[in-house]
């Protein structure tokens, strides 16, 4: 006689017999969670716009390797400063300025639309939509950067190859495009977490847009006139990132090196600098989900 299968047991309802594993709740909701990012994201035309934006700047960047940096017109330093969208002269990457709003978006539209009620009742779990809309923007922004720095490093190769000059050291680049990828990978997060913090778009814009630039030199001055805080400003966090990135030193002495390390405002080490950087990043992204968290849904 035969006998009946228990739920659970091998061979009957939700056994394993056949190899068939179903997802857990958690994954098959961070599946959808992460899902539903994508497709928002992708279905912008503003993604696609800046994406082509990027690789067209990338192209550019890599055709001006090409024609300046034969002969020794380029030093390697100079060389990883244009792959990494120029830094030094914008006070953080070119790239990151047009990308942040990827991070921004993702939460602030929910909040201005009063979709958070809807994306909570669909997912079932908060900390699972913030981890979404955090890691995917910035997955994004990062691989698009990623991906226009290596087009252009070709394109300038190419170009270096067509005019008989020698190559760059390629190896001595892998580092520079890490520091960018990893940077690039925080300035969503930091739009993101800061959009959850304060609820307000307009004043992350603006944060974004003028800190790193303006307003974060100006801090780093005060805060040298209290006494015991005197060098603080090297290792601000905005500061660290472009410490961070420029990783290679160039040593030459020449005019522009006191210009140069204006334009840095930092003289941490890269690794240290990075180690600010990614812990900022980090903590604010903590900040801005515990808000996303326990604040009540608008």
């Amino acid at each position: 006689m035969a006998t009946a299968l228990k739920p659970g047991a091998e061979g009957g309802p939700g056994g394993r017999s056949l190899g068939i594993r179903r997802p857990g709740p958690h994954r098959s909701c961070a599946r959808r969670a992460i899902q539903y990012e994508w497709r928002r994201l992708s279905a912008l035309r503003s993604l696609w716009l800046v994406a082509g934006l990027i690789t067209l700047l990338g192209v550019g960047n890599g055709v001006d390797i090409g024609l300046h940096g034969g002969k020794a017109g380029y030093s390697l330093a100079a060389v990883a400063d244009t792959l990494q969208f120029s830094p030094l002269a914008s006070q953080a990457p070119m790239a990151a300025f047009l990308l942040f709003p990827l991070g921004m978006s993702a939460i602030g539209v929910e909040y201005s639309h009063r979709m958070a009620r809807t994306t909570f009742l669909t997912l079932s779990s908060r900390r699972t939509a913030y981890v979404a809309k955090v890691v995917v923007p910035s997955v994004v922004a990062a691989a698009t950067t990623l991906g226009a720095a290596l087009l252009g490093l070709v394109t300038g190769c190419v170009v270096l190859a067509l005019r008989g000059d020698a190559l760059p050291d390629l190896a001595g680049l892998a580092m520079p495009l890490l520091s960018l990828t990893v940077v690039m990978l925080c300035w969503p997060t930091l739009a993101a977490g800061l959009t959850a913090l304060t609820r307000r778009r307009g004043a992350v814009l603006a944060f974004l847009l003028l800190w790193p630039v303006i307003v974060e030199r100006l801090a780093g001055l005060a805060l040298e006139q209290v006494p015991g805080l005197n060098g603080v400003r090297n290792y601000l966090p905005f500061a660290a990132a472009r410490a961070a990135l420029h990783n290679l030193r160039d040593e030459s002495g020449g005019p522009d090196a006191g210009f140069d390390q204006a334009l840095l405002g930092s003289n941490a080490h890269p690794a240290i600098g990075m180690t600010i950087f990614c812990l900022f990043t980090v903590l604010v992204a903590v900040g801005g989900g515990l808000a996303y968290i326990h604040r009540d849904a608008p």
